[in-house]
């Protein structure tokens, strides 16, 4: 069985933690057909390509705190929490299904939470 696991945590480290928008990461770890449930939203793969651009110049400086991982087959449940890598206190919890075809993400259907920061990091999960 492919570890997706591990293939989480690379993704959330060469694409989320990374400061940089890096479109070829996006390919790399993403599939064409990617879509994403957050918090009442859906974007597709162009829409969150956008999302990502924006999150990297709203607040490129984040680190995920992973606090569960659970594999099944190809589903990835993951309970993290996003912070600012700054002094910032905003964090905000992350419930998330994530589902692979190969070694790419397809789909994810994901619930965010704002424990600290400003009430406008809200929509950071969904954010364009």
């Amino acid at each position: 069985m492919i570890d997706y696991k591990s293939r989480l945590k690379e993704m959330f480290s060469a694409v989320l933690e990374n400061s940089v928008y890096n479109e070829k990461l996006i390919h790399q770890y993403f599939s064409q057909n990617y879509v994403q449930h957050v918090d009442g939203k859906t974007l597709h793969f162009d829409g969150f390509n956008q999302h990502m651009k924006t999150l990297k110049k709203d607040m490129p400086e984040i680190k995920i705190d992973i606090k569960t991982l659970v594999q099944e087959g190809n589903t990835v449940f993951s309970n993290h929490v996003v912070s600012k890598k700054t002094a910032s206190d905003m964090k905000i919890q992350v419930i998330g299904e994530f589902r692979f075809e190969g070694d790419q993400i397809c789909y994810c259907d994901e619930l965010t939470y704002l424990i600290s920061g400003d009430p406008k990091d809200r929509d950071l999960g969904s954010r364009i």
